[in-house]
C-alpha cells in the first residue's frame, strides 16, 4: 500500500507578506509604558477555574512601575486570589496608527494602609458607580505591544483587492 501524499504539506501559494512588510511595528518597552501611563481604562483578563479567561473593564493608575486598580468584592477579586497570573490590555489610536499593549502581571490585593496610600490609588475615580474599596497591584512580568498603520477604510468593497485575505487552499480528504 502506497501512502498518499498530504497536499497540505505542499505549498501552492506564495507566502503572505510578513507583518513588518505590512507596516506592523513591535513597540519598545518604553513606548509600551508611555501608552499605559497615558491611559485610564483597560481590560483585565483572569483565568477561571475551568481555565477560560474572564475579561473585566477596569480604571487604573500607574505608579512606580506597577499598575493599580480598585475593585468591589466579587468575581474579579476571587479569581485573582485563586489565579494571580493575569493579563492587562489597553489599546487605542492616534493620527497615524492603531496600537495595543499587553502587560503580563502578578496580581496582589493591597492589605496595609501604608501600601494603599503609597500607591496613589486612592486618587483614582472609578467609572463604575459601585463602591470600589479593594485595591490591587499588578506587578509586571512582561510588557509587549504592537502598532498598526491606519488604513483607508473608505474605499468601496469592490476596490479592496489588496485587502483581501490570502486564499486557504482546499484539497479533497485523503482516502486510504
Amino acid at each position: 500500500m502506497v501512502a498518499a501524499v498530504n497536499p497540505y504539506l505542499k505549498r501552492t501559494d506564495p507566502a503572505p507578506p510578513s507583518p513588518a512588510a505590512l507596516g506592523v511595528e513591535e513597540l519598545t518597552t518604553s513606548e509600551c509604558w508611555r501608552y499605559v501611563q497615558a491611559g485610564e481604562m483597560g481590560r483585565l483578563a483572569i483565568a477561571t477555574d475551568e481555565g477560560r479567561p474572564e475579561v473585566f473593564p477596569i480604571d487604573y493608575r500607574v505608579h512606580d512601575g506597577a499598575v493599580y486598580l480598585r475593585s468591589a468584592p466579587g468575581t474579579k477579586l476571587r479569581l485573582m486570589a485563586q489565579h494571580p497570573a493575569v493579563a492587562f490590555e489597553i489599546d487605542g489610536a492616534d493620527a497615524r496608527a492603531y496600537w495595543s499593549v499587553v502587560v503580563q502581571a502578578d496580581a496582589k490585593r493591597l492589605d496595609t494602609d501604608a501600601d494603599i496610600e503609597a500607591s496613589g490609588i486612592l486618587g483614582l475615580v472609578s467609572s463604575s458607580p459601585t463602591s470600589k474599596d479593594n485595591y490591587v497591584r499588578l506587578s509586571p512580568v512582561a510588557i509587549t505591544g504592537r502598532r498598526f498603520p491606519r488604513r483607508d477604510r473608505s474605499r468601496a468593497s469592490g476596490d479592496r483587492h489588496d485587502d483581501k485575505p490570502w486564499p486557504i487552499p482546499h484539497f479533497e480528504p485523503l482516502h486510504k
